[in-house]
């Protein structure tokens, strides 16, 4: 264990003595400088102005809040009500609610397909006196509830998506699994029991290296293999766990107990060192990493020392951030396209990503297209990608960091016709030699291919 301290605390943000009971989770509005905190029994949502450490304003009308989201590009906030069960939509200038969907009770935790601009919520379960949950899938542009999927089980808890490949992982407390859902069918996938810890509540995802981490309330964080759902390898943590954050640019993990947050650094695929325990204070488990501030936020409840509030860290003695490199992007609309890739990224679900290249019509310059991922789209094709594919071969390297194979390849149209660049990323776990990757790759190039009549139909509008 580093002697080097993980976290420094750099401010408390105070709260009246009227604020009393357990915290959920937090939400950011980095816009105004705002940080939200769901005060459960307190039945509301305290906004603090991050520039003061003030409460400036309470969000009243909600119940129960336990999670709250804030959609930047359409300036509403999301907050889940556990008691009313719904998911109420407040206007995020004024505070108003403009909207409320209805769900089952004990709506609670939730997770947002960027791509999509859809939010998956818990709800239902024993609250309501059934042995299955809903997970409910709301499309946040028009406030609607769009399906709900049932799940076994009487407790659901957090949960994270694959921002590259339509998978969302969720914590069932009341089977001590994981739960894997498809986010294109909306269909249970697989389920994956938990053998190395019990009362799974916490998780996080590192995206890039394909590992999923598990906090348990027994003491443990499981770190699984987000491919195969395989168990890895425990992290001892303190009990009582109920966030968990991985960040992806320190590779960093922080693990908020009942009063301690206990941190980890990622040194490589599956090396993990513990930097210590930091005290917070009795039943601060919730918390909430906002990294453009570098800043930890941890939410302490109202004891018969002191009252509730709000400790601020700063993450210190971190591994160098991993940077890239600033991508030329411009605006692409390729509907057509993006389906099809979705489509491909479900049917192979051991596929990482998958990436479709091309000049648009009447382009002049190669581009993303299509890749699961909106946040990408438009991406300029690098020189690395036109040389992989110069030969008119299969290139794919395999990549330790990550255990993948990085296919790239030319792409054609279902009558032969060469379109442009087609990438993907094979986990090690479905080929073990890059021959068997470019194998199965071009088994799913020539998938993608027949159902591409021309470059213009990846174009077209959606039929409705």
């Amino acid at each position: 264990m580093s002697t080097q301290s993980a976290l420094s605390l750099v401010n408390t943000y105070p709260m009246s003595a009227a604020v009393q009971g357990s915290f959920d989770h937090f939400g950011i509005d980095l816009k105004r400088n705002r940080l939200f905190v769901t005060a459960e029994d307190y039945k509301s949502v305290l906004v603090f102005d991050l520039n003061t450490g003030a409460v400036i304003h309470r969000i009243e009308g909600v119940v129960r809040p336990h999670a709250i989201l804030y959609r930047s590009n359409v300036d509403r906030l999301y907050i889940t009500d556990g008691e009313d069960g719904s998911v109420r939509v407040f206007d995020a200038e004024t505070y108003r609610q403009i909207g409320r969907i209805a769900l089952l009770k004990d709506a609670d935790s939730i997770g947002f397909d960027v791509s999509r601009k859809l939010l998956y919520v818990d709800n239902g379960g024993r609250d309501v006196g059934k042995n299955y949950s809903m997970l409910s899938v709301i499309d946040t542009t028009n406030n609607t509830k769009v399906q709900d999927i049932r799940i076994e089980g009487d407790t659901l808890e957090a949960m994270a998506l694959d921002s590259y490949r339509p998978r969302l992982y969720v914590n069932d407390k009341a089977t001590n699994e994981v739960v894997v859902v498809d986010r294109f069918t909306n269909k249970v996938f697989a389920k994956w029991p938990l053998t190395m810890c019990h009362v799974n509540v916490a998780m996080a995802l590192d995206e890039q290296r394909q590992r999923l981490f598990v906090g348990c309330r027994s003491g443990q964080i499981v770190v699984l293999d987000s491919n195969t759902g395989k168990e890895l390898q425990t992290l001892r943590i303190h009990t009582g766990v109920d966030d968990l954050i991985y960040d992806p640019v320190t590779r960093r993990i922080y693990a908020s107990t009942d009063g301690f947050i206990d941190v980890f650094d990622q040194i490589n695929l599956n090396d993990y060192v513990s930097r210590g325990s930091i005290a917070s204070g009795a039943k601060g488990r919730t918390e909430r990493l906002v990294p453009e501030l570098n800043r930890l936020f941890v939410a302490i409840p109202k004891s018969s020392a002191a009252n509730a509030h709000v400790l601020v860290f700063e993450p210190e003695n971190t591994q160098p951030p991993v940077t890239r490199p600033v991508d030329i992007q411009e605006p692409v609309h390729a509907p057509v396209a993006e389906k099809m890739v979705l489509e491909e990224l479900s049917e192979h679900p051991l596929l990482r990503r998958m990436g479709l290249h091309v000049i648009p019509p009447g382009g002049k310059t190669m581009i993303l297209i299509a890749n699961g991922n909106e946040t990408r789209l438009g991406i300029h094709t690098s020189e690395g990608d036109f040389a992989a594919v110069k030969s008119g071969k299969t290139y794919g390297p395999r990549i330790p960091d990550g255990e993948f194979y990085n296919m790239k390849m030319p792409m054609f149209d279902a009558r032969g016709r060469r379109i442009g660049i087609l990438v993907m990323e094979i986990a090690c776990t479905d080929a073990h030699s890059e021959a068997e990757a470019a194998t199965k790759a071009e088994s799913i190039r020539s998938e993608l291919a027949s159902k591409i009549p021309n470059l213009d139909a990846l174009f077209a509008p959606l039929p409705n």
